[in-house]
């Protein structure tokens, strides 16, 4: 008890919030620091992750590194720690994986156990990790890992806040952000248009539901979800199930591409169209902020205020439709916004379905190119067109980074050390929108 308490006092010392990720000891690290009172104001959470599909899925845990390296590595342990301490609301994490009995596994004796800790200080990410050997029947090598892991805790802090500890190095930070965001860093473009639109048409049948619903813009993003999603629909109809696609355009005022947004349409050739111009609610509601008393410190804040509630009256209006038709919203977030955080939330970052998910900008114009999308709308220059006073602003001068420096670095590619932070700047700042809200 004696170390538990002292656990416990030093969590709380330095304000430190607790992430395990447990294989062998299954919870019990966090459920032996549990007994000491006064020990939960300082527990995020305990996650007993066994299976390989569940390290990958809770702790973003890469699979080459579980095929190359083994379940029971220091190289697994550590992914498993830096997935608990980013995916959680916490600042230390610690991960374990290894042989508790009663049989050896793979060559790996009995009793081995391998051990991470990560630390989050002064915005720096820190990982640690050993290999021990602990002897006794099952329970007894897992109650040893367990007050191993706690014991070294505040010895692998106190070196990180002395500045004797090593912050990751680029590789991995990157490493684990490309794994946690699901890319893949070569595809093959027509076989990943197969297994979206599989995808798209399982979710809709497995739901129940009776449409896909989605903003059309002009730009790549949704020229090549639009198609998906007509693509899915089309595949259910195919199987008896009744479905449609209801493509939407969503203008403020006038859309200055709009030749574009109707291009796209001809090359999706949804089952129906609707146009909703989103200029008089999202006009309307910002005067009424401004009657209840909101103020901006200049237009340019003002317009950007603006430019985030078009973004949510366009989501409000695609909701609406879903729920007249039994339907979902698809998202068109792909890796590269979601690393930038680039996206309205609750605004274009609200969907019930993202078919996306993990490609970068490159790949999606790959697969724009595959389902034969114009070459004018595969190769646009990207802009979400939200701001009055700048429109038609290219995301990249927003981002202040390219699409190419984005998609390199989601692949593990080398780019330039002012690149590479203002991406983890950004990823990091981000982080808000690709969580779930917070919560007591």
């Amino acid at each position: 008890m004696e170390l538990l308490e002292h656990v416990r006092d030093y969590l709380q010392k330095h304000a430190l919030k607790l992430a395990t990720a447990e294989s062998c000891t299954a919870g019990l690290i966090v459920s032996e620091l549990a007994r000491v009172p006064g020990s939960g104001q300082s527990i995020d959470c305990g996650l007993a992750v066994y299976s390989p599909d569940a390290k990958q899925r809770y702790l973003s845990v890469s699979a080459h590194t579980i095929e190359t390296c083994g379940l029971t590595s220091e190289a697994t342990s550590k992914e498993m720690a830096l997935g608990a301490l980013t995916n959680n609301d916490a600042n230390v994490a610690l991960a374990n994986t290894g042989i508790a009995g009663p049989e050896p596994h793979d060559g790996i004796p009995v009793g081995t156990v391998c051990f991470a800790w990560a630390f989050y200080h002064e915005q720096q990410y820190y990982l640690i990790s050993e290999t021990r050997r602990f002897s006794g029947d099952r329970n007894e090598v897992r109650l040893a890992a367990a007050h191993y892991a706690l014991k070294r805790l505040p010895e692998h802090h106190s070196a990180v806040v002395e500045g004797q500890g090593s912050a990751i190095n680029h590789q991995a930070n990157q490493a684990h952000i490309q794994t946690a965001l699901q890319v893949s860093p070569t595809i093959d473009p027509q076989q990943e248009v197969e297994r979206r639109v599989t995808f798209l048409y399982r979710q809709l049948v497995s739901t129940g539901q009776k449409s896909l619903v989605l903003g059309i813009s002009g730009g790549v993003d949704s020229t090549v979800a639009g198609r998906l999603a007509q693509r899915a629909v089309e595949k259910a109809r195919q199987e008896g199930v009744e479905a449609h696609f209801y493509a939407m355009r969503l203008p403020y005022d006038t859309q200055q591409d709009e030749e574009d947004a109707q291009q796209s349409l001809a090359f999706i050739q949804p089952d129906n169209v609707l146009t909703v111009n989103i200029q008089a609610a999202s006009d309307a509601l910002l005067a009424s902020l401004e009657a209840g008393g909101l103020g901006f410190t200049d237009a340019h804040q003002r317009d950007f205020v603006l430019g985030n509630i078009k973004a949510r009256q366009r989501m409000v209006a695609q909701y609406a439709v879903a729920g007249a038709n039994a339907g979902l919203v698809v998202g068109t977030d792909q890796a590269a916004e979601a690393l930038m955080g680039f996206f309205t939330k609750y605004g274009d970052g609200a969907c019930d379905i993202a078919p996306l998910t993990g490609l970068t900008k490159a790949q999606v114009r790959q697969l724009g190119a595959v389902l034969g999308a114009p070459e004018a709308l595969v190769e646009k220059q990207p802009t979400a067109d939200l701001e009055t006073l700048k429109p038609q602003l290219a995301d990249e001068e927003a981002l202040g980074v390219s699409y190419a420096d984005i998609d390199a670095f989601l692949t593990g590619e080398q780019i330039s050390e002012s690149a590479r932070a203002t991406i983890i700047q950004t990823y990091q700042r981000s982080a808000h929108k690709r969580r779930l809200p917070i919560t007591p």
